[in-house]
């Protein structure tokens, strides 16, 4: 009701050229509803043509993702290959409990791998195999892991081809004290001692050499230090030469490396002149620029400086001191005594000679 009241007055009072100016403004609205309707022609159109390309690269897309999964699914290898099912240790008999098949994910197996069991597995003991080699859980078997059907697991089927095994005596000392394990690399140190003891000196035998096996013990999962009594080397024929010579003219000892090191050192021959070389402190870093060294010196001085001011003085005293005076002649002793005794009231005097006259 108010509204319309209003509108009414509103007519009632309106200007002369109202009418003018709605039909001038109807005009106007009249060509912009015609180009706001184009332009919105033309979104709808765009909209369209986007709505279409995406819809093809969607497509498209999906195409590809099937073509590729298609193209996965043929190229799965079906192969197995024989693994280790728990820990294996060396010397332990190939069990059917002990090891397993799994899918291989590749078209090339490795080299000496296994795919049937049944070919590790051995039903007798003429044809039972035996691990050579650590394995751990999941690792494939390999060839070179295990003997030969019918084959021990002894210490001469671990040896590498052209190599030897040679065994040397050594003590908690000279053997590391017990942390030589197998498989670990060892310089060996030889040490002679002539007719004197100065003629003793040290030479490196042989770098990088790899234990077999400490005392009976070739496993090389093994990793409790102990206390051993022999260790047992891989080495060439040349070397094992070198070993046995060395062990009946001097003290052989072991000098453990990083087990890594593959690199071999320059060494010279350390004899005695060697423990009071100089040359070692030359290389420790120079300390006398530093402000603690040249505070110390300064207070040293110091302290010289005030023990050499009076110097002088203190030897002229001394000297003084030390320099016999001239005594006075002593008076010549009397010839006779006096001696007073008083007696009743009245002295008397005696004259006597001294004693010792």
């Amino acid at each position: 009701m108010v509204c319309g009241q209003v509108c009414l007055e509103f007519w009632r009072f309106r200007p002369k050229n109202f009418e003018n100016r709605i039909r001038g403004t109807g005009q106007i609205g009249r060509k912009m509803r015609k180009t706001t309707l184009i332009s919105l022609a033309v979104a709808v159109v765009l909209a369209l043509l986007a709505v279409v390309a995406a819809r093809g690269w969607l497509v498209d897309q999906r195409d590809a993702i099937s073509a590729a999964a298609r193209s996965g699914n043929q190229a799965i290898p079906t192969s197995q290959i024989v693994v280790a099912k728990k820990e294996l240790r060396f010397g332990e008999r190939i069990t059917p409990d002990k090891i397993e098949t799994i899918k291989w994910m590749s078209d090339r197996l490795p080299t000496g791998s296994f795919q049937d069991p049944a070919v590790l597995v051995g039903a007798t003991d003429e044809t039972a195999r035996f691990v050579l080699e650590p394995l751990a859980e999941g690792e494939p078997i390999l060839a070179t892991k295990v003997t030969a059907p019918g084959q021990r697991a002894k210490l001469s089927t671990a040896l590498s081809p052209g190599m030897k095994a040679v065994s040397i005596r050594v003590n908690d000392v000279l053997g590391v004290a017990g942390f030589v394990l197998p498989g670990d690399r060892v310089d060996v140190l030889l040490t002679r001692t002539g007719r004197n003891a100065s003629d003793a000196y040290v030479d490196v035998l042989l770098q990088g050499v790899k234990v077999l096996a400490i005392d009976q013990i070739a496993d090389e999962r093994k990793d409790n230090p102990s206390v051993v009594r022999t260790v047992t080397f891989e080495v060439s024929t040349e070397e094992a030469q070198k070993l046995t010579l060395a062990g009946t003219i001097g003290t052989l000892s072991l000098a453990l490396r990083n087990a890594v090191s593959i690199d071999t050192e320059e060494s010279d021959r350390v004899t005695l002149n060697h423990l009071n070389n100089p040359e070692p402190a030359a290389s420790l870093p120079d300390q006398t620029n530093s402000p603690e060294y040249q505070a110390e010196l300064r207070r040293l001085e110091s302290q010289i400086n005030q023990l050499g001011a009076n110097v002088d003085e203190r030897i002229s005293s001394m000297a003084d001191a030390l320099t016999p005076k001239p005594q006075p002649e002593a008076k010549p002793r009397p010839e006779f005594v006096t001696i007073g005794v008083t007696s009743h009231g009245r002295r008397t005097e005696y004259r006597i000679k001294p004693l010792d006259q």
